[in-house]
């Protein structure tokens, strides 16, 4: 009995040391918790001390702390200064923005403007140095000096002469007699009149130039006027159908030295021929395949001296009547010469006022080719 106690009191004081060392070991483990930095892992705690035999065979008793989030270090937002641009930058940036602010004003302007707004003189001027810049020399200019008959150039087209379109030759329009035979050709009538009126003018000392229909003179041709002479049609309508027609280019301004030329030759026609002036112009007149070649500055019309049919008479047998009546129309353009002169510079409006349609900067000017 004696025995047996005393054996037991050894291992009482035993277990007594086990728990006390797992109490300190909690504490001392609570303690590095508390202060940062100084915890240690389970592991390193465990292998500087060994654990006590009893409490090595048990589970841990040590309560596991909660894991403290990391803290990431944000970096500093520095914001950097504007770079300032070099002033070669700067020219360069401004040169851009004008360009291109004007190719959108110029693509606007041309397709939302209407050209009949621009005054004709305006556009004639700057047709004028359009072809200067790129013939690089200088088109005619006025002088002060009245131009000598030697260095003005008139063009008349005998209307169908040469070959035509097809490299064949185009008699225009033609009259048939009851067997279908040809009777009359315009071509032949035009040629009649055409050759007369330049002899007129040489007469006069005029430059004058004997154009056929599709004569390769034409592209870009420069004179001082350009006439076109035809006769028109010799169908039956089955009325009387008589009348001379005198049409400038649609293209070309409602005022100007078209206007004018066109004027001259109507009213000097109408005071020298017995035939009234008829407006019923066609496509082939106002959209003529000369006026989209002869340069932009030379005036042109062309005349219709009749129908073929009701005004044969006149256009077969009155030749030299019909090449005066042109030669006074374009003298009235050229020197503003003769009783119409004023009419014809109004329009051909009896109220009119003298120089309503002529454009004086551009009247009449000394052409190159005859420097």
């Amino acid at each position: 009995m004696t025995d047996k106690s005393v054996n037991e009191q050894p291992n009482n004081e035993q277990d007594e040391q086990s728990a006390s060392a797992i109490f300190v070991e909690l504490m001392r483990q609570a303690a590095e918790r508390a202060v940062p930095g100084s915890a240690k892992s389970e592991d390193d705690v465990s292998a500087e001390r060994p654990a006590p035999p009893e409490a090595a065979a048990e589970p841990s008793l040590a309560p596991k702390g909660e894991e403290h989030p990391i803290r990431r270090v944000r970096p500093r937002l520095v914001l950097r200064p504007p770079q300032r641009a070099s002033m070669a930058g700067g020219f360069l940036g401004t040169i851009f923005v004008v360009l291109v602010s004007t190719a959108l004003v110029a693509t606007l302007l041309m397709f939302f403007v209407n050209p009949e707004y621009l005054n004709p003189a305006v556009v004639q001027g700057l047709q004028l140095e359009r072809e200067e810049l790129g013939a690089g020399q200088e088109s005619a200019r006025p002088t002060a000096v009245q131009t000598p008959q030697w260095l003005r150039r008139i063009g008349i087209i005998s209307g169908h002469r040469g070959l035509g379109r097809t490299l064949n030759r185009d008699p225009g329009a033609v009259c048939y007699d009851e067997y279908q035979r040809v009777t009359l050709e315009e071509e032949t009538i035009n040629f009649a009149v055409s050759t007369r009126v330049v002899a007129n003018l040489e007469a006069l000392n005029f430059t004058v130039d004997m154009l056929d229909e599709f004569d390769p003179r034409l592209v870009d041709y420069r004179a001082d006027a350009l006439v076109s002479i035809h006769a028109n049609s010799c169908i039956d309508y089955g009325e009387v159908v008589s009348g001379y027609i005198v049409s400038k280019a649609d293209a070309r301004p409602d005022t100007g030295n078209d206007v004018f030329l066109r004027e001259c030759i109507a009213l000097n026609y109408a005071a020298n021929i017995p035939l009234e002036r008829s407006y019923n112009e066609t496509e082939d007149m106002v959209n003529n395949h000369a006026w989209r070649k002869i340069h932009p500055l030379t005036p042109g019309v062309i005349l219709e001296m009749g129908f073929m049919l009701a005004d044969q008479e006149i256009l077969t047998t009155q030749h030299d009547l019909l090449a005066h009546a042109i030669t006074m129309g374009i003298l009235c353009y050229i020197e503003n010469a003769g009783p119409y002169a004023n009419l014809a510079r109004s329009g051909g409006r009896s109220g009119g006022r003298s120089g309503d349609y002529l454009v004086p900067i551009l009247a009449t000017p000394t052409p190159i080719f005859g420097r």
